[in-house]
């Protein structure tokens, strides 16, 4: 029997993101235990940034539900992360979780490569933000192996699962969970499926969240996009080298240049 975890980053009890990945969940194809976990009921803290926990064989320091979401996470077999889209973004608690990443990196041996979809909702056309390419960014630096995302259109609780095409969407995700990935969409970055790019000059796109790049020009049909080879970003052995290579290293340089860096500071008291 496959476990389920579903994550949930909305305080309202029967929120249409939980209603939606229990549909999700019942659409996978096989028995299934689902338990979910409001991300608002750990508590979570703020990063510190005290870098801690890249000395080897430390934790986080913060006392609150981080390492408790560690152990439910090694014991699922698939993910489901379903946030509410506020303020043109993500759920505030949703990238208090991301913050933590630095500690959560260096137990992806743990954590890496669990099935993964994501599930967002939002309430006015034209008003979705960076949502789900926020939520889609937070899978990925999780270690996730992201098979599926989408936005519905919902703000009221229970109008989610009613929008057109509602249902049978959240069933395609369901059977995605274990199965094959969705491609990216139509204007998404092909790598990592964000809806946000960044120009530079008069041709040239790359994507602010994995670094894909494109060379744009114009054809008989339009904007013709052609892309750079794919990022590898997050791609977990480069994702296990950025938070366990890269970042201790920079925390070693910090405590052999903390006397120099502290005159620094301290003109600044």
């Amino acid at each position: 029997m496959k476990k389920i975890l579903a994550l949930v980053g909305s305080r309202r009890k029967l929120a249409n993101g939980e209603i939606l990945l229990k549909e999700v969940a019942s659409s996978i194809g096989e028995e299934y235990e689902l338990e979910l976990l409001k991300l608002t009921d750990l508590k979570l803290q703020p990063c510190r940034g005290c870098y801690v926990c890249l000395m080897p064989g430390k934790k986080c320091p913060i006392d609150d539900g981080l390492y408790y979401l560690v152990d439910k996470i090694k014991e699922a077999d698939g993910i489901i992360l379903a946030a509410p889209d506020y303020v043109l973004g993500p759920a505030a608690v949703t990238k208090l979780l991301a913050d933590r990443a630095i500690a959560l990196g260096q137990l992806y041996d743990d954590l890496a490569n669990k099935p993964c979809v994501v599930i967002s909702t939002y309430g006015i056309k034209g008003w979705e933000g960076y949502t789900l390419a926020g939520l889609n960014t937070i899978a990925r630096f999780l270690g996730f192996n992201l098979k599926d995302s989408h936005l519905f259109l919902g703000a009221l609780p229970g109008e989610g699962i009613l929008g057109e095409g509602a249902v049978e969407r959240a069933r395609e995700m369901g059977k995605a969970l274990f199965g094959e990935a969705r491609k990216s969409n139509k204007g998404e970055c092909p790598t990592c499926w964000s809806d946000i790019w960044k120009f530079e000059g008069t041709n040239t796109a790359i994507c602010p969240i994995c670094g894909q790049k494109a060379t744009l020009s114009q054809g008989e049909e339009g904007i013709q996009w052609k892309y750079d080879e794919p990022s590898t970003r997050f791609e977990v052995e480069n994702l296990k080298e950025h938070f366990q290579v890269l970042l201790r290293e920079m925390a070693k340089d910090f405590i052999e240049r903390h006397e120099e860096l502290d005159e620094v500071r301290n003109r600044y008291k």
